[in-house]
């Protein structure tokens, strides 16, 4: 659950924007109580994870965006997800305030600075995304294969053999 305005955009690029801390955390409670309710006909922990994250960090500072947080974790959110803060303070102090599951948001040439998992878990991030990575480098090896075979060179430094792929 998010508090950007629709339509949604990428949370590292300039242009979006957020509803209102009354309405973000409204979207919230809103998701939260429908887990509960699944939860009181079908048992405990049967019903669905609620993450909800903030893009306030860009629109409206550091403080606003923590204090979403918060609030989303007083309504019963699982976890939180602070779209990309601009540094490693930013990010620690984001997981030094908000209790709970906290996921980072590692994208390569994006606003948040990329963070070992062992450094994310020591700041207190609980979950880790790396939503780009594997497509771009698939892309990019793609690339570079397409690139031999133009030039009629071999490909086999680059891929598996086909054992390894069957």
């Amino acid at each position: 659950i998010e508090d950007q305005v629709s339509p949604k955009r990428c949370g590292h690029v300039a242009g979006k924007s957020v509803i209102s801390f009354h309405d973000a955390v409204q979207r919230v409670q809103a998701a939260c109580d429908a887990r509960d309710e699944f939860e009181q006909l079908y048992g405990p922990g049967t019903g669905p994870l609620v993450l909800a994250r903030t893009d306030a960090l860009t629109t409206n500072g550091l403080e606003e965006a923590i204090q979403r947080c918060l609030a989303f974790r007083e309504v019963g959110c699982d976890i939180t997800f602070l779209e990309a803060p601009q540094s490693k303070e930013q990010m620690v102090e984001y997981c030094t305030r908000v209790s709970g599951y906290k996921l980072a948001n590692m994208l390569e040439y994006g606003s948040t600075p990329i963070v070992p998992p062992k450094e994310l878990k020591a700041m207190g991030y609980t979950i880790a995304a790396y939503p780009l990575t594997l497509l771009s480098s698939s892309i990019k090896a793609m690339q570079q294969s397409l690139q031999h075979i133009r030039e009629g060179n071999p490909t086999n430094d680059d891929i598996l053999t086909f054992s390894e792929t069957k």
